[in-house]
This record gives structure tokens, sequence and C-alpha cells, in this order.
């Protein structure tokens, strides 16, 4: 569950987004939300930064977090996917 409720308001949670995301390798079926939620997630994500992370999901998982920037792909039918493409 990457959001939360603080004070009656919807809220990105980055700390849980970093701990889902280096798992993931494909979405299917996400609504225009949920790529826009994975594009900002990524955007704003300085797990890189966490050597001691980053060494322990290659060694635990083979999973290979990218020094700066991460690569994601996504396409979509167009309708309500532009801001999520956009990133």
């Amino acid at each position: 569950k990457v959001f939360r409720t603080f004070e009656g308001k919807k809220e990105f949670d980055q700390l849980a987004f970093d701990k889902i995301w280096p798992h993931l390798r494909v979405l299917a079926r996400s609504s225009p939300d949920d790529k826009l939620a994975l594009a900002h997630g990524l955007n704003q994500s300085a797990l890189f930064a966490d050597k001691d992370k980053v060494r322990q999901l290659w060694m635990d998982h083979g999973i290979n977090v990218f020094p700066d920037r991460q690569v994601v792909a996504m396409t979509g039918d167009g309708t309500n996917d532009a801001p999520a493409l956009k990133r």
C-alpha cells in the first residue's frame, strides 16, 4: 500500500513504495492513476543512494538498482495516460 491517509487526505508514501518497486517487473491492466503513481514514485525515489540496501537487493534477489535513475517503459491506449507517459 503506497498511499496513506493523513489528516483526511490521501498521501503518497515514498518509503512504502521504495520497499515495493524493486520487485516489480510487469504491471498489467493498470489504470492511468497506477501508471502515474509508478512514474512519480520512481522519479522521487532515492533508493539508489542507500548503498547497503542496493547491495542487499543484489545479493538476496539479484535485483540491480541503477546508480541514478531507473528505466521504465509504459504503454497505453492514449486515454488518460498522458500524465504518466509525460513523466
